[in-house]
């Protein structure tokens, strides 16, 4: 046998086996693709629609909306209560002012009767030294 055509045998049969070679991983290729497609078909599946979204959207506006309005009415309640409460304290104050002065006039006015019965009772006495001074 030639070595040519040996040599020419081998060459075909090594360029065969690399088509077979290119052929087997394009295959592969092509079949994990077509596994990876039929998995994010099935994610598709599960993925919400242009109009679920839209009225979750619109769902999702209505909600803050309402939590607006209703942290707009807490803040109102809040200040209305606040300010009565001042108003109360005020009141109070003003109560606690008057009865302190009340109570000073009365300290007065006892501290002058005490005074006042005092003094009488050493003019009492005064005068009934001065009466025996007399008998």
């Amino acid at each position: 046998m030639n070595p040519t055509i040996i040599f020419s045998i081998i060459a075909a049969a090594v360029s065969l086996g690399g088509i077979f070679i290119a052929i087997g991983v394009f295959k592969g290729r092509i079949n994990h693709n077509a596994e990876v497609n039929k998995d994010q078909g099935e994610q598709i599946k599960h993925l919400a629609s242009k109009d679920d979204l839209a009225a979750a959207i619109r769902r999702s506006d209505e909600m803050l909306a309402i939590m607006t309005k209703r942290a707009e009415e807490d803040r109102l309640k809040g200040q209305g209560q606040w300010r009565e409460f001042h108003e109360i304290l005020s009141r109070h104050a003003e109560r606690i002012g008057v009865l302190e002065n009340q109570q000073n006039n009365l300290i007065k006015s006892l501290d002058e009767i005490k005074f006042d019965i005092k003094s009488g009772f050493k003019q009492l006495q005064d005068e009934l030294k001065e009466l025996r001074k007399r008998t």
